[in-house]
């Protein structure tokens, strides 16, 4: 079985190539261009998500059959056209040079796979069965879609927003990973949900890291 390294990649403004132009390759555009890859299509025809997203300059779309020869000016590849064959050959091409491709139409000829996700502002939720059942992952994201509300969202963007405090006035890196831990044993997640909280400002948030500090 392959053991996948789960990573979160930051993709923006990274030249991607997407192979494929039907509903499967209009989902993954629309969530490149969602991440701000700068995006390439390949494919003789597209849909309509892949048209309109063209037409508002989020991607480019180029009007002909893909080739091996097309991916060498890429770093991610996205094998996604109706073609199982020209998919194997692409995924081929690029394992021969280094490139990290997707292979829609066959998980493993590909090095590189995507989770079923949820996502709750800054809160990201994954979930994977390592390409053996994509549809159970996503079963499992549903059922935490209805234990993670909305509330998660506001937590998480408190949690980003002290810890940009806390790494603007703490130089030790053991004192930052304690008053990070301490943030999660507080009551802010329960004062969300019951409608109880209110933002800190920035000299509440002072406040409260110098007298954690010292504890």
């Amino acid at each position: 079985m392959t053991e996948y390294m789960p990573i979160m990649l930051d993709v923006r403004e990274m030249k991607v190539l997407l192979v494929g132009g039907g509903k499967i390759a209009g989902r993954k555009a629309g969530q490149l261009v969602a991440a701000g890859a700068d995006l390439t299509v390949i494919s003789p025809h597209a849909g309509s998500d892949i048209l309109k997203m063209e037409e508002a300059g989020q991607l480019r779309w180029i009007r002909r059959e893909a080739s091996e020869e097309d991916i060498s000016d890429y770093r991610i590849i996205y094998a996604a056209s109706g073609d199982e064959a020209l998919n194997e050959r692409l995924a081929e091409a690029a394992h021969r040079v280094g490139t990290l491709v997707n292979v829609a139409s066959r998980a493993q000829a590909g090095n590189f796979i995507h989770p079923a996700v949820l996502r709750r502002g800054r809160l990201i939720v994954a979930a994977s069965t390592s390409g053996a059942g994509p549809s159970a992952a996503s079963a499992l994201i549903r059922e935490l879609d209805e234990r993670f509300g909305e509330e998660y969202e506001t937590y998480a963007e408190f949690l980003y927003f002290m810890r940009c405090k806390v790494r603007e006035t703490v130089d030790e890196p053991e004192i930052r990973h304690r008053l990070m831990r301490k943030l999660t044993e507080t009551d802010i997640l329960n004062q969300i949900r019951q409608d109880r909280f209110v933002p800190w400002s920035d000299i509440e948030a002072a406040a409260w890291i110098a007298r954690e500090r010292e504890e």
